[in-house]
């Protein structure tokens, strides 16, 4: 193992990881895996293992806090899935005597890339459910999910071996194009997921142009609905769909003319008829976008109660799921806890009391207490401020309870 051998290998292992591209929150798939085979072929397992070094200095920008905990469980787990998987390739080629390029070989390299990838992400998958509520198996799934883009590396990087033992080395630069395609397959995931929080954002802020009292209320509803996602244990991708749906459950508001919407007080009777059907508006205007479609229903029945006393469907606690039980039970607190034209905000320990009393008829139990925790964690304070002052219209803001919201249906 010389010098020079290190030096490229750990160069090449840095390029890789420069080149990450992120598939979710804290999770980011690089084309190492490309890489590290073509050293694993060429170098074995003691290369394998010193090239791993070349990533500590990508990993720096992206640690921010925890830095020696972050920066030897990242060495540590790019060491540990190359020696595996350097490891395995060896041995099988080792045990079925398999000359270059013969199917052995083949199913050697195959074999090497599974591991290689299986051992990350089940170091990744046990680290982030250490360090959250998600259970094991959940993180796994979703980080899994990059395990399939991976699967076309293992050609590019076996081509890339064969043109080190039959050409001269210089040939490698023909590498740069399927590696980049590949690359560019990774950014493309990763340039959608950016494309559908851009529009879902944008469908926020067309909503709180047009509702003065609840500027902010949607991204309100949105944290405190994943964070109660996470303290249930929920997984990566169901948490995303919570994510969306919270931020887009009053898009339907549109649709409501204006005068009800930023009326300075109390609803009637018939503009409360109108405001109820701002659910069943939202989930029309979500209905032709396909990514959506998973939150359409969250979107519905956000005010709907588990006793069938809900709006606009009445539909009971059979056709609820566990995503529309949080955001309905985050709604109702961030209503409670906001300061309106006609009520001063509830204390978060009211609000809280307030839906432990309504607990079985119209919220979970079961969110409620997970909201609860959630709160008390983060300290989580009432929401004050109005959008300016001259929405008050001069008046004192009078006191209100969180019963004449919830008896009144205009908790929205």
């Amino acid at each position: 193992m010389s010098v020079g051998a290190v030096l490229v290998a750990g160069a090449a292992v840095w390029l890789a990881e420069i080149w990450a591209a992120r598939v979710r929150e804290n999770v980011e798939a690089t084309l190492s895996n490309v890489v590290m085979l073509v050293i694993i072929m060429v170098g074995g397992p003691a290369l394998a293992v010193v090239a791993s070094c070349g990533a500590l200095p990508a990993f720096v920008p992206r640690i921010r806090d925890r830095f020696a905990l972050r920066m030897a469980f990242n060495f540590g787990q790019y060491a540990l899935a190359a020696l595996v998987s350097a490891v395995v390739f060896e041995q099988l080629v080792r045990v079925t005597d398999a000359q270059f390029v013969s199917p052995w070989f083949l199913l050697a390299v195959v074999a090497a890339s599974v591991v290689y990838s299986l051992a990350n992400h089940l170091l990744v998958a046990g680290v982030v459910a250490l360090s959250s509520s998600e259970r094991f198996w959940g993180a796994l799934r979703s980080i899994g999910a990059s395990l399939l883009m991976q699967v076309p590396y293992v050609g590019i990087a076996l081509l890339a071996v064969v043109i080190l033992r039959t050409a001269t080395p210089w040939a490698l630069l023909f590498m740069a194009v399927p590696t980049l395609i590949a690359r560019h397959g990774l950014l493309a995931v990763q340039r959608l997921d950016e494309s559908y929080d851009r529009l879902v954002r944008g469908f926020v802020k067309t909503i709180e142009v047009k509702d003065l009292y609840t500027r902010g209320h949607s991204e309100r509803v949105a944290e405190l609905s994943v964070h109660v996602a996470e303290e249930l244990g929920v997984p990566y991708d169901q948490r995303r769909l919570t994510r969306y749906a919270a931020l887009l459950h009053d898009v339907g508001k549109v649709g409501v003319p204006l005068c009800i919407i930023n009326k300075p007080g109390p609803l009637d009777d018939d503009e409360f008829g109108q405001m109820k059907q701002h659910p069943s508006i939202g989930a029309e205007i979500l209905r032709d976008i396909d990514f959506l479609e998973p939150a359409i229903d969250i979107v519905r029945f956000h005010h709907e109660r588990l006793d069938g006393g809900g709006y606009p469907h009445g539909i009971d606690e059979a056709g609820l799921s566990d995503i529309v039980r949080i955001v309905t039970a985050v709604d109702a607190f961030d209503a409670m806890t906001s300061t309106r034209s006609y009520r001063r905000a509830l204390s978060v320990a009211a609000a809280v009391d307030e839906l432990r009393r309504c607990t079985g008829t119209q919220f979970d139990p079961r969110m409620v207490e997970a909201l609860a925790r959630v709160v008390d964690r983060i300290d989580w304070q009432p929401t004050t401020e109005f959008a300016s002052a001259e929405h008050l219209h001069g008046q004192e803001i009078p006191l209100g309870t969180a019963e004449e919201r919830l008896a009144g249906g205009g908790m929205t």
